[in-house]
């Protein structure tokens, strides 16, 4: 059952038990005040007929005796009336006994009222006692019961008919209210079937629209968590297929020399030239596996250091951790003025800065120059190198990815180096920019985000 009919069946229930209620104290009062203008009129005909007989009997000069009186009563043609004398009746066209009846009246005004259930009728018996007689007048007032109940059935209709009406009406509206709710279905049946764009209406002013805007909230967050997911998703199968294929080539050639070394009989300058290379690119696969766990690590790690780091600091021990290699390329690594201090882990920084020189002295030429320095608050390394094509910039910090691969291969990369950097860099808020033109260079600026 749908939200609206029971919410409207609810509300129609409580609409007609208020309803019943009113009507049963309608019911009763108009009851009463029925039954109360019969007694009246019936007090007010035996109130007329005791008094005729009253100044009846005042008008003769001696006692009233039983002829008398039975005279009085004919005369007036009046079959509702029973006379009594000395508890014995004298007198009665009526079906009822009082001779039968128990001592259960009151006293209505001046007379002697009780009530009685006649031949199917309810009557009303009035008694009064005077010369010797008592005479009973009997009323029937059972039109003013089945007045009331004829007016408690009509009132019973109208209200099942207004209760019905008002039913179908709140329906009608809870139906109007609750429309959005339904679109909030909709777009959650939508969304569990992978429409995360799906939005719904939110025009609304009240709590339904409160709820619809707090439903696209929900849906926006839900549908850039999924892009997310869905983004690192294919950044770990990119990342598993370049894997896969960096490895691919140097254990085909260890596996190639090692069966080369085990089945054929070299020269010993053959052997040292398989052993040669089969040491290469063992060390070559030590540091990409180091490089990978390094990044695996920083993924997981909670919190870094926040102990105060000097630039000059760190420049100057990549300087000294660099230098060998520049010396080795027969490029020159300068030093210039490096101001300023970041906030956090000084050996993660001091790898991110070294990755960067090296990375400096790999692309210069013999006699070229690789500067370190600070500018405008960021850190630069900038070399004269062969420079990067501008189309290439974007994918530098992608694991495995590598400008030149055969240079790179030859000088003992992996294409992890600028990946690992630009992690330990946005873990420490700082972020990479790069500015490269090909033969003219590159420059890197480290600057806080």
């Amino acid at each position: 059952m749908k939200l609206r009919t029971r919410l409207a069946l609810l509300s129609g229930a409580v609409i007609l038990l208020s309803v019943l209620a009113c009507d049963a104290c309608l019911f009763r009062a108009s009851r009463r005040a029925l039954l109360d203008a019969a007694a009246a009129r019936a007090y007010q005909e035996s109130q007329e007929l005791f008094m005729a007989y009253g100044r009846y009997g005042e008008g003769l000069d001696e006692d009233v005796s039983p002829y008398q009186a039975l005279y009085f009563l004919k005369s007036r043609h009046d079959d509702l009336t029973i006379l009594q004398k000395d508890g014995r009746t004298i007198y009665n066209q009526t079906i009822a006994d009082p001779e039968e009846w128990t001592d259960s009246g009151e006293y209505y005004h001046a007379l002697y009222m009780s009530r009685h259930f006649i031949g199917g009728r309810r009557v009303l018996a009035f008694s009064y006692d005077r010369f010797g007689f008592r005479l009973i007048h009997l009323c029937d007032i059972t039109d003013a019961y089945l007045d009331s109940y004829r007016l408690a059935g009509k009132g019973l209709l109208l209200s099942l008919g207004i209760s019905a009406v008002a039913i179908l009406a709140l329906w009608a509206i809870l139906r109007h209210s609750l429309r959005p709710l339904q679109a909030l279905s909709e777009g959650a049946q939508a969304m569990a079937a992978g429409a995360y764009g799906q939005r719904v209406p939110e025009d609304r002013k009240d709590e339904i629209g409160e709820l619809g805007r707090d439903f696209n909230k929900m849906a926006g967050a839900v549908e850039s968590h999924i892009r997310e997911v869905e983004e690192s998703e294919e950044k770990k199968t990119l990342f598993m297929g370049s894997l896969t294929h960096e490895l691919k080539t140097p254990l085909a050639a260890i596996s190639g020399y090692a069966q080369t070394l085990r089945l054929v009989k070299l020269s010993d300058e053959d052997k040292d030239t398989a052993l040669h290379y089969i040491y290469e690119e063992s060390k070559r696969l030590d540091r990409l596996s180091k490089k990978m766990l390094r990044l695996m690590e920083l993924d997981r790690e909670g919190s870094l250091g926040h102990e105060p780091v000097a630039l000059k600091t760190l420049c100057q021990a990549a300087a000294s951790t660099c230098a060998p290699a520049a010396q080795a390329k027969e490029a020159v690594l300068e030093v210039g003025p490096c101001e300023g201090c970041w906030t956090g882990d000084i050996d993660l920084l001091t790898e991110a800065v070294v990755n960067l020189v090296d990375n400096a002295i790999k692309a210069s030429s013999p006699g070229q120059m690789v500067r370190l320095y600070t500018e405008d608050g960021a850190l630069v390394v900038e070399d004269e190198g062969q420079g990067i094509p501008e189309d290439e910039l974007s994918k530098l910090t992608e694991p495995f990815y590598m400008v030149d691969k055969s240079r790179s291969r030859k000088s003992g990369g992996s294409g992890m180096g600028l990946a690992l950097t630009a992690t330990i860099l946005r873990r420490h808020g700082l972020a990479l920019h790069f500015e490269s033109h090909v033969g003219a260079g590159t420059k890197v600026s480290v600057f806080t985000i």
